[in-house]
């Protein structure tokens, strides 16, 4: 009891003295102001501090992704389609397991008098990780002539800043002679031997460029399909070679009771862009020491229709591919057989 009236008589004395009280709110709510402001100080700074972290995180992930980015481009073809144009055609391989996406295109010409360059914009050029696209691009450089003999170079630059330069093919002595003296004047590249599913849409038939595969090992469901086949005009003589709609690609499958199954792709023109298959052929020239992709996918020759090569034509198993290949040679007839490979079909 004796406690009890003790702190009632202080408190009465410090609640009688304004200034004493005043005095105690001021300094709780001092510290009540002083506490709340670090505590906000202290979430600011930790806060920042997971935001400074996390864009070193995705700067050091980005140089990364940056240095692992190994894409390349070859066989690369140059063909001034007019004044002021030109076409570029290119293999582009992606061996690394990142997707690349080329953003910028930049072409330089020039011969003893003239030098010009340009470059454009790019959408939708995407190589998945461990795919090899085909691609043609068709770019405006003032001053080109066709007439003209110009020295090309060009580059893409890839989303993530990769300057990659679009390199030619390199062909020796040696591998000309020894091509166009043992089995014609026409070489295959082997490493880019791809097929690819074929789709209709509105009435038109397409290759599917983003499907592409090793042609070496073809899935049956994945019929419809065609061919593409980079070649190579090697001839001692560097005439032109023209080929017409009676080129084709053809397989033999064994099949029961001793028989032959031949199933024929006939040669087709193909959008490099969008991959149209056009339903009326136009002969195509290899110009020499040029590579150039050629595409297969009508069942019959191409007269004014097109259609497809769909899973029922095949059969199972092993069987040797043979390009059977006609048109001219330097205005005079031409034809070669390439017995260059074999394929498994599943």
């Amino acid at each position: 009891m004796t406690i009890r009236l003790l702190l009632r008589k202080r408190f009465r004395k410090l609640t009688a003295n304004s200034k004493g009280f005043s005095s105690v709110i001021g300094t709780t709510f001092m510290v009540l102001v002083v506490m709340f402001l670090s505590t906000t100080v202290f979430l600011r700074t930790l806060s920042q501090n997971t935001l400074y972290n996390e864009a070193i995180r995705e700067k050091n992930q980005l140089e990364s992704d940056v240095l692992s980015e190994n894409v390349q481009v070859t066989n690369t073809t140059y063909v001034v389609t007019g004044n002021d144009r030109v076409q570029i055609l290119a293999a582009i391989t992606n061996p690394s397991s990142l997707s690349v996406q080329f953003t910028t295109l930049w072409v330089y010409a020039s011969n003893a008098t003239y030098t010009g360059y340009n470059f454009t914009k790019l959408s939708n050029v995407n190589v998945q990780g461990g795919a090899y696209l085909s691609r043609s691009f068709d770019m405006i450089v003032g001053g080109l002539r066709s007439t003209g003999a110009y020295s090309f170079a060009s580059w893409l630059i890839t989303g993530r800043g990769n300057v990659v330069p679009l390199q030619k093919s390199t062909l020796s002595n040696i591998v000309i002679s020894q091509t166009t003296q043992g089995i014609g004047a026409l070489m295959m590249d082997f490493q880019n031997f791809n097929y690819y599913k074929v789709y209709s849409k509105s009435g038109q038939y397409y290759f599917n460029f983003s499907s592409a595969k090793s042609g070496y090992n073809v899935a049956k469901s994945d019929a419809p399909l065609g061919f593409s086949v980079n070649l190579a005009n090697l001839d001692i003589k560097e005439r032109n070679i023209i080929l017409d709609f009676n080129s084709e690609l053809f397989s033999i499958f064994p099949s029961t009771g001793g028989n032959y199954k031949a199933v024929t792709w006939y040669i087709v023109n193909v959008n490099p862009t969008t991959g149209l298959i056009q339903t009326t052929f136009t002969n195509i020239p290899l110009n020499y020491t040029k590579p150039t992709f050629v595409y297969f996918a009508s069942k019959s020759p191409i007269q004014g229709s097109f259609s497809t090569v769909n899973s029922n034509d095949m059969f199972t198993g092993t069987c040797p591919v043979n390009l059977a290949l006609t048109g001219t040679i330097g205005g005079s007839p031409f034809g070669q057989n390439l017995p260059f490979v074999s394929i498994l079909v599943s």
